[in-house]
């Protein structure tokens, strides 16, 4: 969202600004004393500046010693690029001067004393300059903006501001390396530095702007956008019109999903008040989106507030900034060489020991302590360079995945939660770096537990994958991980692990079955299978050990279908039919109905072990009715001999 302002840092590079043989100052030997005034000229469009400068030789080498004269004849002071009518004087007398560029940020002049300076005198002079309308990287003098670094030398100085007492016009400054006055206004350093960035001054109308609107290209259409100026800053206004309507496709592409805002957004230049002292700020609500930079920032900085516009898949910080600084960096490298103004570099890195977890969220730095700017500047920093190493460890089109996966969800990430989608999407263990660069030291034991519950849940899957098993015992235990409640994760592993054993040795017992099954000429039916594979462990147990003792009652039903029966068995097993039971276990085993498959195994057995005892019964029933009939024949030839006995006698 915020961009803190780096472009005046290289302000404070040492120049050599002391004109003699022997460059004593650093020791204090030529003791300077400077005030320093930036008058505001509204009406020119212009800035005047006034050194009243004490120069005082502490150096007792200078003088007369052997018949050698020495003396500082001169001194160097350091003014800000560009700036003209260029005087000195000392008293009513005026001073040769000559001017340099030192770089693009400053010029070097060189003052010629009027005397020679000698051990232990003091020499007075004036030196002054205008910093006409003007926009460089550092200075902007315009109708209705001026911004300017407050910049001044020497081992005691003050600055002070003349500034328009009109109340359309509003003043800002506070002190950078020179503590403020807050009675005074004055800027105080003491710090016996060769060069101060006392501060920065910004005067501007806020009420003098004008606007253009226009339509800027999108891969999928285009978007409205409005773009807010200082009157009199057109050809700069015209040329950030040109950098939106370049760079918004680019940062879609760098980013990995198309534009995600509102049909129009608002870009305008605003005071340090505006930004909270920042380069610049972007903003989205409900609303739409409003980008406000400022009128000194460089295009590259423009590009990272645009690229905000995309920002709405990260809730951390550090994802927001890193992510908006890289993808302007990486739009830099796309646009041809000079399109875009930048202040980037590869500057000092910073040395603060920060988690990015821990940067906080952003204030404004407007008279903020310098704990706190340095603390922001270490987050911006950091978070850039993670994002740069995330980008080289798992490769960006990972990382895009990412971002379109947030998209398409439109759940903003969290640290905890983008580091999962990464693992996720590249395949990579982030442990090491996550915790090297995010987490504070009290998610060591977290981070541990993470790891084991991940891997034990992959290993796991993989298992049951391979085996073509549902993972649906695994939801909940995922749900768990992903809302990082390890512990529960990790108990619940520990019933799934037993029960996938469970399943491997549920498996084998059914896989002997089979083969058991294959041999007597059965099949098992599937749905011994299908529970097991719907981790309904104790039916299939059940069913498991009714198989095995139908499949036993089978094989012995089967061995005694099979065996030779003599005349006696057969004749005992008419009217029975064991292979008619034998035959009907069987339908019953392979339709899954084993208590009948060994009833009716049992059932064939019994027939053919009581055949013999079938056939005694048999006989004797012959006997029997054999013996009924003999008996009734002789009770009948008994009875005809009585009758006729009878009818013989008289």
């Amino acid at each position: 969202m915020l961009r803190l302002s780096v472009c005046l840092l290289a302000l404070a590079a040492a120049l050599g600004f002391l004109q003699s043989g022997d460059d004593a100052h650093a020791d204090e030997l030529l003791h300077v004393a400077s005030s320093i005034n930036y008058d505001v000229n509204v009406g020119d469009t212009s800035v005047a500046v006034t050194w009243d400068v004490t120069v005082t030789n502490n150096d007792p080498s200078t003088g007369f010693a052997g018949g050698t004269v020495s003396f500082y004849g001169g001194l160097s002071l350091p003014i800000l690029a560009g700036g003209s009518e260029v005087s000195a004087r000392s008293g009513g007398t005026t001073l040769a001067v000559s001017q340099a560029a030192s770089d693009d940020l400053l010029d070097r002049v060189e003052i010629d004393f009027n005397r020679n300076l000698f051990y232990g005198d003091t020499y007075d002079f004036t030196l002054t300059y205008v910093i006409p309308e003007t926009r460089t990287q550092t200075v902007l003098v315009t109708p209705f903006y001026v911004y300017v670094p407050l910049i001044t030398l020497g081992d005691e100085a003050t600055v002070t501001v003349t500034t328009p007492s009109d109340p359309a016009w509003q003043v800002s400054y506070d002190g950078q390396e020179c503590p403020k006055d807050e009675v005074s206004g004055t800027l105080r350093c003491s710090e016996s530095e060769t060069v101060y960035l006392a501060g920065v001054l910004e005067v501007h109308q806020p009420a003098a702007t004008s606007t253009i609107d226009f339509e800027a290209p999108l891969a999928e259409g285009s978007v409205a956008v409005d773009l807010t100026y200082f009157q009199g800053e057109d050809a700069a206004a015209a040329h950030q019109l040109e950098v939106i309507r370049a760079t918004l496709p680019l940062i879609a592409d760098v980013y990995g999903f198309a534009y995600p805002g509102p049909p129009k957004f608002s870009v305008s230049h605003g005071g340090r008040q505006r930004v909270f002292g920042y380069e610049g700020l972007a903003d989205c609500d409900g609303t739409g989106c409003q980008i406000v930079i400022s009128p000194a920032a460089t295009d590259v900085t423009l590009v990272h507030e645009l690229a905000h516009l995309w920002s709405g898949v990260y809730q951390a910080r550090w994802l927001s900034e890193g992510w908006a600084e890289w993808a302007a960096r990486e739009v830099a490298r796309r646009t041809p060489e000079g399109f875009l103004t930048s202040d980037r570099g590869d500057g000092p890195q910073t040395t603060l020991e920060l988690q990015l977890d821990d940067w906080g969220d952003p204030q404004s730095v407007i008279g903020a302590s310098e704990e706190y700017v340095a603390i922001t500047q270490a987050g911006y920093d950091l978070s850039l360079r993670f994002i740069e190493t995330l980008a080289e460890e798992a490769g960006v089109g990972k990382l895009q995945e990412v971002n379109r996966e947030l998209a398409e969800t439109g759940l903003p990430a969290e640290s905890r939660r983008y580091m999962d989608l990464l693992e996720d999407a590249a395949g990579i263990n982030p442990d090491a770096l996550f915790e090297l660069w995010v987490f504070p030291d009290s998610y060591d034991t977290l981070l541990l537990d993470r790891r084991e519950a991940r891997d034990r849940y992959n290993e796991v899957a993989g298992r049951l994958v391979n085996e073509g098993l549902s993972e649906e015992p695994l939801a909940k235990i995922r749900e768990m991980i992903l809302g990082w409640r390890f512990g529960e994760a990790l108990a619940a592993l520990d019933v799934v692990e037993d029960d996938v054993g469970t399943y491997f040795e549920l498996t084998d017992e059914l896989e002997g079955l089979r083969l058991d099954a294959d041999a007597l000429g059965l099949l098992v039916p599937e749905d011994i299978a299908a529970t097991i594979g719907r981790w309904e462990f104790d039916a299939a147990d059940g069913m498991l050990e009714a198989a095995r003792a139908a499949l036993g009652a089978y094989g012995l039903a089967l061995e005694k279908v099979d065996e030779p029966r003599n005349l006696w068995q057969r004749f005992g097993l008419i009217g029975d039919d064991p292979g008619g039971e034998l035959d009907g276990a069987r339908e019953a085993f392979e339709s899954g109905a084993f208590e009948r498959a060994e009833e009716r195994a049992h059932s064939a057995v019994e027939m053919v072990d009581e055949a013999s005892a079938a056939a005694a019964r048999r006989l004797l029933i012959v006997v029997g009715v054999f013996a009924a009939f003999g008996i009734a024949l002789a009770v009948a030839y008994w009875v005809a001999l009585v009758r006729q006995r009878r009818l013989a006698d008289p």
